[in-house]
């Protein structure tokens, strides 16, 4: 945990006192009458409904229509670590922080993949391969030990994108999927409570790909693997009947693993088409039992990969697909899920810290008391005993983003960040 305190400048003692009264107003304001700037239509809903992030931004219209974010390509190895041993974070931090303060569960997307990995490990020998892994691995963690779903392989169908460096992690193996098996089990060991993922494409589409994703499921199970759940992408689920796509989703089903609907999109310019299939296919996928979120990938007209596929203009105006969506969801807040526990909210165990504050509050000098930690809408930070000892021992905290400290009758001169 990283603490940065924004001083309130002040010219005078009267001042200090009177922005701390400022303060203790707004948090009771806050307190007694909190109002979100949007509501989403999934908001206290039984499953989450989703999206990515608009060319790398999370944009300002984002709380209106989804309770769910994923990033588009922020947290994929090779953005991240381009160059070797250098880490550039901004993008997934962006995510991590924007979920936290309003509320929402992101997904980290995704940890291994053959397609957008970092180059120069194709110049390293298996040994030094398996080490940048575990490095990679060991780094999201420290970062990110609070993301509530993470795609831990993607697209490992044997004519999509395995990563080529699979033999590292012990290759195919007896099982078929040794390697699979492994990167699962490291995932876990860092990760103990989210939701560990295997996220591909056509595997509710095309004969081929449904089968082997059942049997690779079904193997994945036998093992004792920590893989919890499986993603279907679903790009190309609105080219195929709709009571074939149910009847794929079954097959996968059967096999035990709930089913993410991870980036769906409808590639249809035609608005009355579009609409059409939106309510067909997402009718299904919202009350489908197996079924626990549903992320839309893109929304924006002309910012999508995929032509046809955006939902909201630049200027506001809804598609109708987007229209019925959103009337809908509302509309059925209680669809059946069988899972509806599966994304849990992590509590997470930060190290103590020093914070120093200029000033600090009337009478206060010693900087090993302790302190209740409150957000902006005033509700108190859950630390093991309701209070964080600073400087003395360390509190279990899942207070993020900008907050309010506050000791005794007297509340910190600073509006505070952590990380």
């Amino acid at each position: 945990m990283a603490v940065n305190t924004r001083s309130l400048k002040v010219s005078s003692k009267q001042k200090i006192e009177l922005v701390s009264t400022v303060l203790v107003l707004i948090l009771t304001l806050l307190i007694l009458a909190p109002v979100p700037l949007f509501a989403q239509p999934a908001k206290g809903a039984n499953k989450f409904l989703g999206n990515i992030t608009t060319w790398n931004a999370v944009r300002p219209d984002y709380l209106k229509y989804w309770n769910q974010l994923t990033g588009e390509n922020e947290s994929k190895w090779a953005t991240i670590e381009g160059t070797r041993d250098k880490m550039n974070w901004k993008g997934t931090d962006a995510i991590a922080d924007f979920s936290r303060k309003n509320g929402i569960p992101w997904k980290f997307h995704c940890l291994i993949w053959g397609s957008q990995y970092p180059r120069w490990m194709d110049n390293l020998s298996q040994s030094e391969q398996l080490e940048e892994i575990t490095e990679w691995l060991d780094s999201v963690a420290a970062r990110y030990p609070d993301v509530q779903m993470i795609d831990v392989i993607n697209e490992a169908y044997p004519s999509h994108k395995p990563p080529p460096f699979k033999n590292a992690l012990g290759g195919d193996g007896a099982t078929g999927y040794d390697w699979m098996i492994k990167i699962f089990k490291m995932a876990r060991d860092r990760w103990p409570d989210a939701v560990l993922i295997y996220n591909d494409y056509n595997t509710i589409e095309w004969n081929s790909e449904v089968d082997w994703q059942v049997r690779m499921a079904n193997a994945m199970k036998k093992n004792n693997s920590e893989m919890d759940a499986i993603g279907v992408q679903a790009h190309d689920a609105w080219k195929i009947a709709t009571s074939t796509v149910k009847s794929n989703i079954d097959k996968l089903a059967a096999t035990g693993y709930p089913i993410f609907v991870t980036e769906y999109d409808i590639g249809e310019s035609n608005d009355a088409r579009q609409k059409q299939i939106m309510q067909e296919q997402f009718t299904m996928f919202w009350n489908h039992p197996k079924i626990p979120g549903i992320t839309y990938w893109g929304y924006i007209v002309g910012r999508t990969w995929r032509s046809g596929t955006g939902l909201l203009n630049d200027g506001g105006a809804e598609r109708p697909a987007l229209t019925w969506l959103v009337d809908f969801v509302k509309s059925h807040p209680e669809p059946p899920n069988d899972y509806p526990d599966l994304v849990k909210e992590v509590t997470v165990d930060v190290p103590s810290r020093n914070i120093s504050f200029s000033p600090l509050p009337t009478g206060m000098s010693d900087n090993t008391i302790n302190w209740q930690i409150f957000d902006l809408q005033g509700r108190a930070g859950r630390a093991s005993n309701g209070t964080m000892l600073i400087n003395k021992k360390p509190g279990i905290v899942s207070a993020n983003g900008c907050f309010i400290l506050k000791t005794g009758n007297h509340y910190s001169k600073t509006v505070n960040e952590m990380h």
